[in-house]
């Protein structure tokens, strides 16, 4: 079926199933897989702002069908495509490889039809991808692209002109030029994350899926909503920082959302998919006037869903006694980046442990079922023993609460594969004690183009630590959090010993066995970041149980060919880097 847009989802590396990678930790403490088939949800907003407008668009996941199947041709599927305009997202810089892969098979079978890349490192390094791929047509360069994106669809279809179309990149006699850059605010009012519309797309186009958001979405769905864009914090290491956000997307930050907007989405998702919600965005930083009339208004309309919540500080006890009135089942998370203070604060994050500490017991008191605590390895200052302190920490977390009702879990992970591009470290690496080893567009591609494990991927050390000591020092804290985890009887001894001999895998250069499932992460089980499991009947969520069911037998088919295919030993690698 035709469509004018089609927004296409690759794989962080093209070739993954035919080439024997190490991913190891880099998608640990995330939904997705190593492969990360987790779409940036700003695809479903600009479906929303195109078919709502009259055109056809949708969505092709092909990172989750490469991902279900050892046998899906990924060409014939993209042969198969007709569509005006690809839009591809090179949003996180891990895709750069799959991105540029797919834009080259694109070029290649659709030859008449126009392929625009779009996202945050597609933005960051705009310029370069215009003058490194002849391939690509357009960049759409920032955020908030829903009305450039339709501006660029109907000038493709012969209306308007080229020149108008704000933040887009493009030749014109064999020169790169780039548009105006959007200032209006207004803009925000065209955000909408309409997960009905992305249901109804998977049955229109007989591609279900295509159109989900990542590959164990079908087990457990759960939506995701936003409260801003751009942020108010400058985290040293985050490309969405207020620093990087003006700087490289968007002259104002942040942007926040009104307030009855993100309900609309909220409300949508407790009729239509009856699951819970992930709120991006520190509702309690937002203020106590922005909080208090979104949890009045979710009272006033009966949602009533799950909701997990994030933040960005420790909130207050007043946060969390108006949250429990709105929410009677929610989960929190925060990053505190590292248990050292100081350490903390060099990242950004000024507050102590004690503060950390009081804000999750006001949690446990109201209401929390589950709170995430999220420490890192590579960040400002830090040494080995600075991790391992972390693993420390968590124990004292654990223990002191282990007889809550609320389920506290932590996790320790590197900073991986790459730093974000745009961020304060990234631009100014000596201030931080960092080396950066990849610069530009090319560099990043190569890496992970001739790169077989997550350690050749590493784009930086610090002046504590090289790449090799963040390789072995990650390997280390896994394992005491495994024991931990052992002795706390957060895991079974079966689950721990599958932990512990993965990683001992990794440190001796062994092919890593997948062991039955391919969700599987290094250092910690999938569905210890899935958080609830409560669901309300509606249609949707029906069709969508149906459909796991079918699922589960084609794929009990499908995973074994595919693990037998990851174990085996791989051939000679040949690098995809083709020239045009």
């Amino acid at each position: 079926m035709k469509t004018d847009v089609t927004f296409v989802h690759p794989p962080s590396i093209y070739n993954f199933r035919s080439r024997n990678l190490r991913p190891g930790p880099i998608s640990d403490v995330v939904p997705s897989t190593p492969v990360f088939e987790m779409y940036p949800i700003g695809l479903i907003s600009m479906l929303n702002y195109l078919t709502t407008r009259g055109y056809d668009a949708r969505i092709s996941n092909l990172a989750v069908l490469m991902l279900s199947s050892s046998t899906f041709d990924e060409e014939a599927y993209l042969k198969g495509l007709d569509s005006d305009v690809f839009g591809v997202d090179l949003h996180w810089l891990p895709h750069v490889h799959g991105a540029i892969n797919v834009v080259r098979t694109l070029k290649r079978l659709h030859p008449e039809s126009k392929v625009v890349l779009g996202g945050y490192s597609a933005s960051y390094f705009a310029e370069e991808i215009m003058q490194t791929y002849p391939e690509v047509d357009y960049v759409l360069k920032g955020d908030l692209q829903e009305r450039p994106m339709l501006d660029l669809v109907e000038y493709t279809q012969g209306k308007g002109d080229v020149e108008d179309i704000e933040n887009l990149l493009y030749r014109q006699n064999g020169a790169v030029k780039s548009n105006k850059r959007s200032n209006d605010l207004k803009r925000m009012d065209d955000v909408f994350l309409n997960y009905e519309l992305l249901l109804k797309n998977a049955l229109k186009y007989h591609d279900i899926k295509g159109h989900l958001p990542f590959l164990s979405w079908i087990y457990n769905p759960m939506a995701m909503t936003l409260i801003q864009h751009g942020c108010n914090m400058n985290c040293a290491f985050c490309g969405g920082s207020y620093y990087s956000y003006k700087k490289n997307f968007f002259p104002h930050s942040p942007i926040v959302r009104d307030v009855s907007r993100v309900v609309d989405e909220v409300e949508l998702v407790h009729q239509k998919l009856g699951a819970p919600i992930f709120i991006a965005g520190d509702i309690n930083y937002s203020g106590e006037k922005f909080y208090t009339r979104f949890f009045k208004e979710i009272r006033e309309r009966g949602i009533d869903i799950p909701l997990l919540t994030e933040y960005f500080t420790p909130p207050g006890l007043d946060y969390y006694l108006e949250l429990k009135k709105a929410f009677p089942e929610y989960t929190s998370e925060i990053s505190p980046e590292s248990s050292v203070e100081n350490i903390r604060a060099r990242t950004g994050k000024v507050y102590s442990n004690k503060d950390l500490e009081k804000s999750v017991r006001h949690a446990a008191e109201n209401g929390c079922r589950k709170f995430d605590i999220y420490f890192s390895i590579g960040v400002p200052g830090q040494e080995p023993d600075d991790v391992f302190a972390d693993v420390k920490y968590s124990e004292k977390l654990f223990r002191d609460f282990h007889d809550t009702r609320m389920q506290l879990s932590a996790f320790i992970s590197p900073l991986t594969p790459f730093l974000d591009p745009g961020s304060l470290i990234y631009e100014f690496p000596d201030r931080y004690g960092y080396r950066i080893r990849a610069t530009g567009i090319q560099d990043y591609y190569d890496l992970l183009d001739f790169g077989s494990g997550w350690e050749d991927f590493l784009n930086y050390e610090t002046d504590r630590m090289n790449r090799k000591t963040i390789e072995e020092t990650t390997y280390i804290a896994a394992k005491m959090m495994a024991d931990l985890r052992f002795r706390m009887e957060y895991i079974s001894e079966a689950e721990h010993s599958r932990i512990v001999e993965s990683i001992q895998e990794y440190v001796e250069g062994k092919p890593v066995e997948h062991k039955g499932r391919l969700d599987h992460h290094l250092t910690y089980m999938s569905k210890e970041i899935q958080w609830s499991r409560k669901h309300h009947l509606t249609l949707s969520s029906f069709m969508i149980f149906l459909y796991r069911q079918y699922y589960g037998l084609e794929n009990s088919r499908m995973v074994r060919k595919l693990i037998a295919g990851f174990a085996a030993p791989s051939k000679k690698k040949e690098s995809t880097n083709v020239q045009p």
